[in-house]
């Protein structure tokens, strides 16, 4: 299994490499749904603009709540005060995508695996960005899309 998710991350490495992206947030990908994993990339720069998008539209329905003084529906359109963690919104999505083997269970081991796999190569992509000080990792779990965010130690 390990060797598996080393290979799509190598992968994944060179080709963030190759695209000359500054990398801000980089997650490994579980798609629950077609059991393929992969890698999604995001710059500084893309996430502000996501961010940015989001707020516009959520300040609509913030404002139209609380001018019906609904404040339990306002709380549910708050602003993104920090970066996105929209894996379909990055810069780079499903770099080195592959299905799952058939062999590879999807199990709690799984992720443990996952998430051990992408602390092992935080040196590298912290070598690929501008600002490491900045770079958050990701990870998906048993349950969300991304279910582990970290920064570098």
């Amino acid at each position: 299994m390990r060797i598996f998710i080393d290979g799509i991350l190598a992968d994944a490495l060179a080709q963030v490499r190759a695209a000359g992206v500054s990398v801000y947030t980089f997650a490994i990908h579980f798609d629950h749904e077609s059991h393929a994993l992969s890698v999604c990339v995001d710059t500084i720069e893309k996430s502000r603009s996501t961010v940015a998008s989001i707020n516009v539209y959520n300040s609509r329905y913030f404002h139209k709540a609380v001018a019906s003084g609904d404040l339990k529906g306002a709380s549910l359109w708050q602003a993104n005060i920090g970066r996105s963690l929209s894996l379909g919104d990055f810069h780079l999505v499903n770099v080195a995508r592959r299905d799952l083997p058939t062999d590879i269970e999807v199990s709690s081991e799984f992720f443990v695996c996952l998430v051990q796999a992408l602390v092992s190569i935080e040196s590298e992509v912290a070598a690929i960005s501008t600002a490491p000080e900045a770079l958050v990792f990701c990870c998906s779990g048993m349950e969300n899309e991304v279910e582990y965010c970290w920064a570098l130690a």
